[in-house]
């Protein structure tokens, strides 16, 4: 405690102390001592909290949350629309088929799972029958309400983490982070600012799955990131 607060104190500590000598008891209680520091925010803090989550309905639906993954030291943080049938089983978020990708076009630019972090606008899965959480195929874009609900833990996420560069992954996790109604189509191919940090839009890797046409302007967009990152 500093100096003149323990001073001001002492000063009320004899001020009460002469009137209990006098007899009056009726003094008011003694003053309470210093609140305690809030304890700091951090990475597993924040899982913790988002495992209690129920902001929303699919926090009481889902089965695992996908918190995030990756170096908390990243440079550059991926961010998807939400965790799939596989991710609401492991709770890490791309881990299925597009996630499997995801990995071999980090790899091409001499990036990987562990040397960056990945996340999701969402971390619990959006479903289109929570009553049956066992099939596949049940899975939709989270809604704008969920998106809200859950867009704290992300900017808690990215504030914890600096990276020097952000990169949406789809068209839903670039409208959310922009405040857009573009589509990747219109987005990618130039950088764009989320709150002071350099946003790069690209294809989600599910998309290339489906239509390898995405395959070239994906590398395109990941040639750009890999030309940021070397920038001194």
């Amino acid at each position: 405690m500093p100096g003149a607060e323990l001073a001001a104190l002492a000063a009320e500590l004899r001020a009460r102390a002469e009137l209990l000598d006098e007899g009056d008891w009726s003094a008011a209680p003694l003053p309470a001592a210093p609140a305690a520091p809030e304890t700091p925010v951090t990475l597993e803090s924040l899982a913790a909290e988002v495992s209690a989550c129920r902001k929303c309905p699919l926090g009481a639906t889902r089965i695992k949350p996908a918190f995030g993954v990756g170096s908390p030291k990243a440079e550059v943080m991926f961010i998807g629309e939400g965790p799939g049938y596989e991710e609401d089983r492991k709770g890490e978020p791309f881990v299925g088929k597009a996630g499997q990708l995801l990995d071999k076009i980090l790899a091409a630019i001499g990036l990987s799972r562990e040397s960056v972090y990945i996340a999701n606008v969402v971390k619990c899965h959006p479903m289109l029958d929570p009553t049956q959480p066992d099939t596949r195929g049940n899975d939709r874009p989270p809604t704008a309400e969920e998106m809200a609900a859950c867009r704290g833990y992300l900017e808690a996420q990215i504030a914890l983490i600096r990276p020097r560069a952000l990169v949406a992954l789809g068209s839903t996790a670039a409208k959310c982070l922009l405040a857009t109604e573009d589509g990747v189509g219109r987005l990618r191919g130039r950088w764009h600012d989320f709150s002071g940090t350099p946003l790069l839009v690209t294809y989600h890797p599910a998309a290339l799955l489906r239509d390898e046409t995405y395959k070239r302007p994906v590398w395109e967009d990941m040639k750009a990131l890999k030309a940021r990152l070397e920038e001194k």
